[in-house]
């Protein structure tokens, strides 16, 4: 297990030590290797795959999808959620995704586990966030001459 790395956060006004060594993608954010928007698309995307994991047993707490009340119904809709997400992102980028944001594997992991380099994996792991951050609309898209920034859209 690694040692944890302690950093103080302000949660409800009071002062909290939180250890960023939990999630990678925290980790990454605190290293500022990704975005906030890439950080924010991860942390929305790992949260869809535990809504869509759980059964019955969601508690009041949890938040909703599309405002229903019934946990059956929330992972109905994060589960057609997950479906759109990988339409529109491709499965390449999903599969990076479910490795590094829902099960937590670290860059030296995936590389080891897909034998692609580290420095590739790095790249792909952004180039998925960035994808999934345009996806939900934290990164504006542009109009360039080559297209990129741009939804892949079929016609």
């Amino acid at each position: 297990m690694q040692r944890p790395e302690l950093i103080t956060r302000i949660v409800d006004k009071k002062t909290v030590l939180y250890n960023i060594r939990e999630s990678r993608l925290e980790y990454m954010f605190h290293r500022k290797h990704i975005s906030e928007a890439q950080y924010i698309s991860g942390s929305r995307y790992r949260r869809l795959c535990e809504i869509s994991q759980l059964g019955s047993g969601i508690s009041n707490m949890q938040p909703r999808i599309d405002g229903y009340h019934d946990a059956m119904i929330s992972r109905v809709g994060a589960l057609s959620e997950l479906v759109k997400i990988s339409q529109e992102i491709g499965p390449e980028a999903v599969h990076l995704l479910k490795f590094y944001c829902w099960e937590n594997y670290s860059i030296l992991e995936l590389s080891n586990l897909l034998h692609i380099s580290k420095k590739k994996i790095s790249y792909r792991v952004q180039e998925a966030l960035s994808r999934l951050a345009i996806y939900f609309g934290y990164i504006k898209i542009r109009n360039t001459i080559k297209g990129i920034g741009a939804k892949n859209h079929k016609v």
